[in-house]
């Protein structure tokens, strides 16, 4: 079954789902940008060191988000390499889930968090963001992973504008 499609996320007892990375361009470094983002948000421009770096404003946060299938009643680990003082990264869910974790450390640091599942749980988004006002900030790696299947990316660069679709796992934006 197509990864995207929704179908086929079902298993049995006896057949566990493998462990799978959620989150398309965790590691900012291909094409399409699968991220949504408010506010000024850019991609490193250094050749092979891919990043994106945030500017804080006093109207936003400089946050993108992602949003991934995920099962219900299911564990699954957030991690993210980040840079810089009051960088956040974090999940949320219809059904009430959450969790977050932030840095105030100048140097590259790794963050981690767990977030479960509900019974109803069928995607979470995944999130990262400065702070009002406060400096830039730079994010290198952000991953979920746990029971599923890796999502297919969709869209290709340099063709026509960039709209979200209906799948959560294409919902694109190209940023420079």
């Amino acid at each position: 079954m197509a990864a995207g499609s929704g179908v086929g996320f079902a298993a049995g007892a006896a057949d566990p789902l493998p462990r799978a990375e959620l989150v398309l361009n965790g590691a900012f470094d291909s094409y399409p940008w699968m991220w949504t983002c408010d506010g000024d948000v850019r991609r490193s421009s250094v050749p092979h060191d891919h990043y994106v770096s945030g500017y804080p404003t006093a109207d936003s946060t400089a946050r993108c988000s992602q949003r991934v299938r995920v099962l219900p009643d299911s564990s699954y680990l957030l991690s993210a390499t980040v840079r810089g003082p009051f960088v956040f990264v974090g999940v949320t869910g219809a059904a009430g889930e959450s969790a977050s974790t932030w840095s105030g450390q100048g140097g590259w640091n790794d963050l981690s968090v767990r977030v479960s599942t509900g019974p109803g749980a069928t995607e979470l988004t995944v999130y990262f963001h400065g702070w009002y006002e406060q400096a830039p900030f730079d994010v290198r790696r952000v991953s979920l992973t746990g029971p599923g299947y890796e999502p297919r990316p969709c869209g290709e660069p340099g063709g026509p504008a960039p709209t979200p679709s209906p799948s959560p796992t294409c919902s694109r934006t190209y940023i420079p």
